[in-house]
Order: C-alpha cells, then sequence, then structure tokens
C-alpha cells in the first residue's frame, strides 16, 4: 500500500474513486466532479494534505483533510471494496493525522453517520471522543403550514449574502464545521429573513434558495420562545419557497428542532460529531 497526497490525482479520479466508497453505504451520498470541487472550496478542504491509498494502480481509499485556523476536519473518508480488510482506513487516518500535526493544528474533528461502527470504532481507536449528536432533516414542499402562525408575525425583513454573514458571525453557539461562519462566506448568493413576531419574539434564517432545493438552512432565535420563533420563522420562509424540498444539516435536538418539526422537517438520518486534540 502507498499513500499519496490527494492533490496528486485529478478531481475526477477523485470522484471516481469517492463514489467506489459509496457503493454500499448506508446513507448514498453520489458526488460529481462540479460538486466535489465546490465541496473543496466551501469546507477549505486542501488537497495536498488530503490521502489516496493505493496499490500499484489501484484506488483502495481516500480521505480528506479541511484546514482552518488551527484546527482541521477530516472528511470523506472511504474505502473502495478492494481496499478492505487491509487496515486501509487505518492507514489513511495516519496519513491525515500526520498532516495535520505538519500545519502545526492544535484540534481536529470529524463527523461519523450514527449505526456505521466499523467507522465510529476506527475513530475511537485513533482517540477521537464523541462531542454530540446532530440531525439532518429534511422537508418535502407539500408539507402543509399552519396560517395562523402568520398572525403573529410582525414585521418581516429580507437581507442579502452580506447581512447574512454578519447574522452568522454573531451567533452564540458554536457551529459545526458544515455550518461554521467559513463555510457559509465561501457559499454564493446566502439570503436570510429577519422576522419579528408581535409577542416581542426576534430570530432570523439564512438559507440558500436553488431552483429545486433550499439548503444551508441556520435559524437563530435572539428573543423569545425557541419552538414558537423558530416555527414562525420556517413558515415565513416556506411560504416564500413552496416549490422547494428542504435540507438542514447538523441541527442540535433542542427546542429549535421542535419548531423545525412543526413545520414538516423530519429527522432523516444522524451524525455523531468527534474530536480529539493534537
Amino acid at each position: 500500500m502507498n499513500l499519496q497526497p490527494a492533490d496528486k490525482f485529478t478531481y475526477e479520479q477523485l470522484t471516481d474513486a469517492y463514489n467506489e466508497t459509496r457503493v454500499d453505504y448506508m446513507v448514498p451520498m453520489p458526488m460529481n466532479v462540479a460538486r466535489l470541487m465546490e465541496y473543496c472550496r466551501v469546507y477549505d478542504v486542501s488537497l495536498e494534505h488530503s490521502c489516496v491509498a493505493v496499490e500499484g494502480d489501484v484506488a483502495l481509499g481516500l480521505g480528506m483533510l479541511g484546514v482552518r485556523q488551527g484546527r482541521g476536519w477530516i472528511t470523506r473518508l472511504g474505502v473502495l471494496p478492494a481496499g478492505r480488510r487491509k487496515g486501509t482506513g487505518g492507514a489513511l487516518m495516519s496519513c491525515l493525522l500526520k498532516g495535520a500535526q505538519n500545519e502545526s493544528l492544535e484540534m481536529m474533528w470529524l463527523e461519523v453517520i450514527k449505526g456505521n461502527k466499523p467507522a465510529h470504532q476506527l475513530f475511537l481507536k485513533f482517540g477521537f471522543k464523541q462531542t454530540r449528536e446532530l440531525i439532518v432533516a429534511r422537508r418535502a414542499p407539500k408539507a402543509q403550514l399552519k396560517e395562523a402562525v402568520f398572525d403573529k408575525v410582525k414585521r418581516i425583513t429580507t437581507l442579502n449574502h452580506e447581512d447574512a454573514i454578519i447574522l452568522l458571525s454573531h451567533r452564540e453557539e458554536r457551529p459545526n464545521w458544515l455550518n461554521e461562519t467559513e463555510s457559509q462566506q465561501n457559499v454564493r448568493n446566502l439570503s436570510a429573513l429577519l422576522v419579528e413576531l408581535k409577542n416581542g419574539g426576534r430570530g432570523w434564517v439564512t438559507y440558500h434558495a436553488g431552483l429545486l432545493q433550499l439548503t444551508r438552512l441556520i435559524v437563530e432565535v435572539t428573543i423569545g420562545d425557541p419552538t414558537e420563533v423558530t416555527e414562525t420563522i420556517l413558515t415565513v420562509l416556506h411560504q416564500r419557497h413552496k416549490r422547494q424540498d428542504s435540507i438542514a444539516e447538523n441541527l442540535s435536538e433542542d427546542a429549535k428542532w421542535l419548531g423545525f418539526q412543526k413545520v414538516g422537517y423530519f429527522d432523516s438520518f444522524r451524525r455523531i460529531e468527534m474530536n480529539r486534540p493534537l
């Protein structure tokens, strides 16, 4: 087995290898070249410090490393069928951690899908500890909205990308890597809605509106009952975007999550966030 930096490979080769690692994955996550390039850009993935395991001309597995301000994020780690039961996963982890140490990173983060026991055990073996469980939620465009919720609204303010980034930068809760302000700043054309309720409640949502899907949803409640304000904000959002499917990634199971559920979001699957100091 030979471990090589991922920047020695084309995006086409990396995409093909990644898709082969997910042929029997518990949550399908197909990738194309454009999406992989966008993924690396948005999440600050360094191909120089990412790794590909090969045997001759055959790819056995790959793992990617995001790098930001003294911390790293292991992502897209996967082993192809040809590389299984050969220690490929452990070799990739060692390679990624070595790259992180060479960059003098102080803390490493990753997520693993809940129920993926082999990967979870691998990360525990390398010293990672669970920090929290995160929800990946979806909502169908035909989910009904409660008309009575609109009676609670006092004022709606539409904001642009720059305003959305300012809102995100003032969050109190520590966001996951996917939802960090750095990630959202790398996304093009974010939108935001600031919603005020008649009872004094207040909050906002940032999101990216595609033709068929709403993504990058982040809700913050600044004043008032978290469930009520979240439900109101999302009701306003989905009244304006009736035709789009929606996905909200890495939510905490808290009072805001109840607000998501009230407007039709359901628990698609969960991720376990883990970290370890270097």
